[in-house]
């Protein structure tokens, strides 16, 4: 059964709005890097992750109609690196999400948005457990703390 973090959509949605306005092309890099490293957590993107992925981002507000498109073509264009070499690929992926550290205001966003993702069919397994742990650390943020394993601590 998915968890709920604490804060609310309208926070989330402050957050990225706030994080559209200022870096729309980071946040489309690192959104996509992101989603990818979930969705290769089991070693396969299936159709039905890439249309969940797509689903989470219109449902929760994570790009407009107009970077929508761009989104997409640079998942496809990051999920080809996991295609070819998916060390080389979860590498570039968390060299791309580390360039959101120190940027606490967007890091838990996407920490919430990849454990949404993660969640998205229903079953949060070790491998999601595992990337997004990854994500945190590349963000320099606790694992624990931000909810990779469960509801995220309230500081």
């Amino acid at each position: 059964m998915p968890t709920r973090p604490n804060r609310t959509q309208a926070d989330l949605k402050r957050d990225l709005d706030l994080w559209h306005d200022e870096e729309a092309s980071l946040q489309i890099e690192t959104i996509a890097a992101a989603c990818a490293l979930m969705a290769y957590a089991d070693g396969i993107v299936r159709p039905a992750e890439h249309d969940s992925m797509a689903a989470s981002l219109s449902r929760f507000g994570l790009v407009d109609d107009r970077s929508r498109m761009e989104l997409l073509a640079e998942f496809e264009h990051v999920t080809a690196r996991f295609e070819i070499d998916p060390s080389t690929g979860e590498r570039t992926a968390l060299t791309t999400i580390g360039r959101l550290q120190g940027k606490s205001r967007f890091t838990q966003a996407l920490i919430e948005t990849c454990r949404l993702i993660g969640e998205a069919d229903g079953h949060y397994i070790v491998e999601e457990q595992s990337a997004l742990v990854k994500i945190c650390r590349q963000l320099g943020v606790d694992p624990v703390a931000a909810g990779a394993f469960g509801v995220p601590e309230r500081v």
